[in-house]
């Protein structure tokens, strides 16, 4: 555990930042190795199939589409995708294939037989399946991009600058990981940090491969995302007919990845970046502002109880949990601290990320001019 002369913290802070930000580290390392885990077990089967190819039914109380001889249960992620591309409202079809009444089931499967086979016939879809279960359902065009080889790249380029993996998270359909500098920095009196960075991706068209600056506040753990520095859609080439072909592009698409990724990765934890990073923390803690110039801004991305929730907290005496001053620091903290709590990993990545918006230099500049 180190500590840098530019924005070292004072020796009151240090000895205690320094404890924090190794049993952080020391509690998350399991974590990014569950997640590495979970990407060796469940590795996807293709199937490049034509709309009239696919066959929905009702079987064992659910809705099941049969590709190439194999009946697949259909994840709610995969559900949403096959509604989206038949044209059907998604919330409606995932209610209906999941109700307890089997004729909702029969008809669920049935408005998707119906355009699939004849509406969306010709149409050729690439479909995502483990473990006999649909997981992605998703255009011949999409750009595959697979995660192992993508998360052992940033674990080791991770590791080349001194960077720990910690904090995997994942669903059936998306991973992300953090890495943190063992290294303390303290950007502003009392204001004790870490910085590291935030890779995501997903296997199933249910987001980008990206890559973002991570920063936390060692006091209470808040965390914050910034902005993405790398942002990779996946849209390629038609998938070929052919197999070989379809696996040589795959696995070009997918070195070619790695490779960005790992530049990307020193670029992100390079002391520069960190540098720049302190310096957003510094004005953000110079600016002054009210809980409504912030809401006018971020609101319409909250939960109204998310909302009430940051604007207690913002509100409140905690100096604790939460910088002093009304200032666009203590609203992302109010932001991270709420993330803590939300009912999901992948929405407390969302939160994080949102208060991370608020730090940045640009958004700073607008909820300034707002006040």
């Amino acid at each position: 555990m180190t500590t840098q002369t530019l924005f070292a913290p004072t020796t009151e802070n240090s000895a205690r930042a320094r404890t924090i930000l190794e049993n952080k580290i020391q509690d998350g390392m399991q974590s990014a190795v569950s997640l590495i885990n979970h990407l060796e077990i469940n590795v996807p089967d293709d199937t490049v199939i034509r709309g009239s190819k696919a066959r929905f039914e009702t079987k064992d109380a659910e809705v099941v589409v049969g590709l190439g001889g194999e009946a697949l249960s259909i994840d709610r992620h995969a559900m949403g995708q096959l509604a989206a591309r038949a044209g059907v409202p998604g919330q409606y079809l995932n209610r209906m294939a999941t109700s307890e009444d089997e004729w909702q089931r029969e008809l669920a499967a049935d408005i998707l037989q119906r355009h699939y086979s004849e509406g969306e016939s010709t149409t050729r879809y690439l479909a995502r399946s483990v473990g006999g279960e649909l997981l992605g359902w998703l255009s011949d065009r999409y750009r595959r991009l697979d995660s192992r080889p993508l998360v052992d790249a940033f674990a080791e380029e991770c590791n080349g600058v001194g960077a720990v993996p910690v904090d995997g998270t994942f669903n059936r359909t998306r991973v992300a990981m953090k890495a943190l500098i063992p290294t303390v920095y303290e950007p502003v009196p009392g204001e004790v940090m870490a910085f590291g960075v935030e890779w995501h991706n997903s296997d199933y068209g249910n987001g980008k491969h990206t890559l973002r600056a991570f920063m936390m506040r060692l006091w209470c753990l808040n965390g914050c995302t910034m902005e993405n520095s790398l942002a990779q859609v996946h849209l390629g080439g038609r998938m070929s007919e052919t197999f070989e072909l379809s696996q040589r592009t795959y696995e070009l698409d997918t070195k070619a990845s790695v490779s960005a990724l790992r530049d990307i990765v020193r670029g992100v934890l390079a002391p520069a970046k960190i540098e720049q990073l302190c310096g957003g923390i510094q004005r953000a803690q110079e600016n002054e502002v009210e809980w409504r110039n912030v809401s006018g801004k971020i609101g319409r991305r909250l939960l109204k109880g998310e909302m009430d929730a940051a604007k207690s907290a913002f509100e409140s005496e905690d100096t604790i949990n939460l910088p002093a001053g009304k200032t666009t620091w203590r609203a992302s903290n109010a932001l991270s601290w709420i993330a803590k709590s939300a009912e999901n990993p992948e929405r407390k990545l969302q939160l994080e990320r949102l208060a991370g918006e608020l730090v940045d230099g640009r958004k700073d500049k607008e909820i300034a001019e707002a006040a």
